[in-house]
């Protein structure tokens, strides 16, 4: 069994997993599933969005040029599709009539083309999540890695984000078109990277001024937060809350400390499950192949890791921020619970994933869903172990990792099972 290793082996074994999904270009395939069988759609494409959450784990594995690989691809599908980009930020597609218009969200994981323009493309976390990503990596040194046509484009991404950037979408869910607040949420991160004055300063050892690359309008910020506060604490008009909200608090930590604290709850109340926490409520989609009985809705563990990494970054920090960005002490036995809760879920993460390591996209009852692994799931296991791990270190005496988690369940251990002995091959 997986969970018979320590807590680094495991990481290791899940590290090797998700670099199966892994491909020369840099890219990573959403999971193995090639719809061989006629069941549903091929998930062994590029989703954009699934690349750079995917590659998320290289970074906190200190795998940095690994990551910055993966987002020079990001780069490059960016720019096959750059007049899109171009002619969208000048005049708005119409969102239910010109699909093809608009910057897909998956293409081909060899040529880059787009794989079907008759689909919900339009999703708006896409372009926050790499003005954010590629701000903070330049921020963190690597500046020197992008070009000036780099630059060009984003700053077309930030004209682009300037004419659609706060109004319906398809979402993290590909549903719509609604308002989304994880896509304002996602979106107003990004600008604020790029925009900062001061708002992520905390991040970094040393100032550097990427707004002078790509300067942000105070306007639009402004525009961001309205629409945020507009829409909050729900996820959109038809959604009270929902699994892509917990984006506000990690990566983009784009809400106050209160609020935080009200999407978790709003999360933990009415989307955690047995197996996995749902995307929202009522949520109908459980994939090809899989019956749900009444009332059942698909349970993503993804969410139990994502629980996990928001409580942990709770744990880590020593302040929380008010609306108004003063910020406020939080003491150690506070923090020490909220190590607790990331535990608690990791540990449930890891209940659920297969006797091999593997995070499944869903459970609908006890049947699995054939997205197995999922490659931003099987990230967001590595980033919340190696967070635990990171805490446990760095604080030996307020963060103690349970026995049974960082050594193992007690009997035989085994290692990664090899390509003939799984169905990665």
């Amino acid at each position: 069994m997986f969970t018979r290793n320590s807590i680094e082996e495991r990481v290791r074994i899940s590290y090797t997993i998700l670099e199966r999904l892994r491909r020369p270009n840099g890219g990573y395939v959403a999971s193995p599933y090639s719809a061989e069988d006629g069941s549903g759609d091929a998930y062994n494409v590029f989703w954009i969005r699934d690349i750079m959450f995917a590659t998320y784990a290289n970074e906190y594995l200190g795998c940095f040029d690994r990551m910055i690989e993966s987002f020079r691809l990001v780069l490059d599908i960016f720019k096959r599709y750059h007049l899109r980009i171009i002619r969208a930020s000048i005049v708005k597609p119409d969102v239910n009539y010109q699909r093809g218009d608009f910057m897909p969200a998956r293409v081909h994981p060899t040529t880059l083309e787009s794989i079907t323009d008759d689909w919900g493309h339009h999703q708006l976390d896409v372009f926050g999540l790499f003005m954010y990503k590629m701000g903070d990596l330049i921020r963190k040194g690597y500046g020197f890695r992008f070009t000036r046509e780099d630059y060009m484009l984003i700053s077309h991404i930030r004209n682009y984000i300037y004419n659609l950037g706060f109004e319906p979408d398809f979402g993290m869910w590909e549903e719509g078109p609604e308002e989304h607040v994880s896509s304002y949420g996602a979106v107003l991160g990004g600008l604020m990277m790029w925009h900062d004055r001061g708002y992520y300063d905390y991040k970094y050892r040393q100032k550097i001024e990427i707004g002078l690359h790509v300067p942000v309008s105070e306007r639009m910020i402004a525009d961001g937060r309205a629409a945020l506060a507009r829409l909050l604490p729900r996820e959109s008009p038809s959604r009270p809350c929902d699994l892509a909200q917990l984006s506000l608090i990690w990566p983009y930590s784009i809400v106050d400390y209160d609020t935080k604290l009200l999407l978790l709850q709003q999360v933990e109340k009415h989307l955690v499950g047995e197996r996995g926490v749902s995307r929202y409520p009522g949520d109908v989609y459980c994939g090809k192949g899989l019956v749900p009985h009444h009332g059942e809705t698909a349970q993503w563990p993804l969410g139990f890791a994502w629980l996990a990494i928001c409580y942990a970054k709770f744990a880590e920090h020593g302040f929380g921020y008010r609306a108004d960005r003063s910020s406020f002490p939080l003491s150690w036995e506070v923090r020490q619970e909220y190590f607790s809760k990331a535990v608690h879920y990791f540990m449930r993460l890891e209940s659920v994933m297969t006797p091999e390591g593997y995070v499944p996209e869903m459970y609908v009852g006890e049947q699995m869903g054939h997205n197995t692994p999922l490659a931003w799931a099987q990230s967001f296991h590595i980033i919340a172990a190696q967070m635990l791990l990171n805490l446990s270190h760095r604080h030996p005496q307020q963060f103690r990792l349970p026995a049974e988690l960082r050594f193992g369940k007690p009997g035989r251990a085994v290692s990664t099972p090899t390509l003939g002995e799984s169905h990665l091959g």
